[in-house]
């Protein structure tokens, strides 16, 4: 389980962010979010919301090439693999979570 990594859409003052976690993750902390991109306020997207920003339904959003930047939870970071979407609902990715940081416009890394 803390090797899933769910990708959320997140919306903030400054704009749109994929939000990378640990399917293990309880609670997202947006405060710590929110300082960590120096804005004021982080909130979920709506699944319509998701799927105007990305072009992708909320279960298949892909954690890689999505035009808007990453914040990525930096725990992912200590495995060999992290699994997570691909833009196909039936479809995982299996990716080494270093490659989410070269493939991405990551904005920041939250604990």
């Amino acid at each position: 389980m803390e090797q899933t990594a769910p990708t959320l859409i997140i919306k903030t003052d400054k704009g749109y962010y994929s939000l990378v976690v640990s399917g293990s993750r309880g609670k997202v902390d947006f405060e710590k979010v929110a300082e960590i991109l120096d804005c004021s306020k982080v909130n979920l997207t709506t699944p319509k919301e998701v799927q105007e920003v990305t072009g992708y339904e909320v279960e298949a959003v892909p954690m890689i090439g999505l035009e808007i930047p990453y914040v990525i939870e930096a725990r992912l970071l200590n495995y060999e693999f992290i699994y997570g979407g691909t833009g196909q609902p039936s479809a995982t990715l299996k990716i080494e979570p270093r490659a989410l940081e070269e493939m991405n416009q990551v904005e920041g890394l939250f604990y």
